[in-house]
């Protein structure tokens, strides 16, 4: 693409719409209902963000889902919340119900 003389190649959407899919399902288990999810989230935003659940019930919800051992910060980037959880859970979510 050439805009205003400049070359902007785009990248490969592979992985960003893989990361999105992560980020939309790790947002689904902490707050399930839609109407409460936020609307925009933006490469800096957190789950506590993302969404209006209290960052004990979201801890609780992660450790049904993935196990006693999530320890993750809430306060991380989203992006970098779902690269610590797949490198934990290597197979996550292809694995885990």
């Amino acid at each position: 693409m050439n805009v205003a003389g400049k070359t902007i190649v785009l990248a490969d959407h592979t992985q960003t719409d893989a990361r999105e899919r992560e980020i939309q399902l790790i947002i689904n288990i902490v707050e399930p209902d839609p109407e409460y999810q936020g609307s925009l989230v933006t490469d800096e935003a957190t789950l506590l963000d993302a969404v209006g659940v209290d960052e004990a019930t979201m801890t609780q919800r992660l450790k049904q889902h993935f196990g006693d051992d999530f320890d993750f910060s809430l306060r991380l980037p989203l992006w970098k919340l779902v690269d610590a959880i797949k490198t934990r859970y290597p197979d996550w979510p292809d694995s885990f119900a």
